[in-house]
């Protein structure tokens, strides 16, 4: 995707007009891709780590051991890309081609 001060020179609009983003990108027919690159790239990322008998992997599987920090949980890495559990989602990535069919977030 192109930055949009390319689309902007593309369509000649000048930087002190007050015409938005989302107005500039429905001009030149394209759409925001920056979360979708974000969900496939950590797709990618968690798919060749869960491959791989590694100590990331280690880690990834393994349990904290004492207390919970007070506050609201942090949102991490895999929950985004888990929607039944971490096993199923372990038994896709081993099957390269049921992985890369795989399109997590599809509800949303």
């Amino acid at each position: 995707m192109l930055e949009m001060w390319c689309w902007r020179k593309m369509e000649k609009i000048s930087w002190t007009e007050r015409i938005t983003n989302d107005e500039v990108l429905r001009l030149v027919g394209e759409r925001r891709q920056m979360v979708d690159t974000i969900v496939k790239r950590k797709k990618n990322w968690i798919g060749h780590s869960l491959r791989h008998e590694c100590l990331l992997r280690e880690v990834i599987e393994g349990k904290m051991v004492g207390k919970r920090p007070r506050g609201r949980p942090r949102i991490g890495m895999l929950n985004e890309l888990i929607e039944d559990s971490y096993g199923d989602m372990k038994r896709r990535a081993e099957n390269r081609q049921e992985w890369r069919r795989w399109t997590p977030r599809t509800c949303q």
